[in-house]
């Protein structure tokens, strides 16, 4: 294998480490107990972004995450 491949294959390798972090996460309404689910995009390659505003929107409506989430 040449270098450029061998780097490549280990771009991949520690990308899909990363990127497995993250997670659904639950978000439940402490009044009604509603809940909602706010889901990794691109299957996690991008889990910061659409899920953090799902959740922090949430948030600012009065929602908690639920424990173990």
């Amino acid at each position: 294998m040449t270098r450029a491949r061998v780097r490549y294959l280990a771009l991949l390798v520690v990308s899909g480490f990363v990127t497995g972090c993250a997670g659904d996460v639950m978000m439940v309404n402490p009044r009604t107990r509603e809940t909602a689910i706010c889901r990794e995009s691109l299957r996690g390659l991008n889990p910061w972004s659409q899920q953090e505003a799902c959740v922090g929107d949430h948030i600012a409506r009065g929602w908690t995450r639920v424990p173990g989430n």
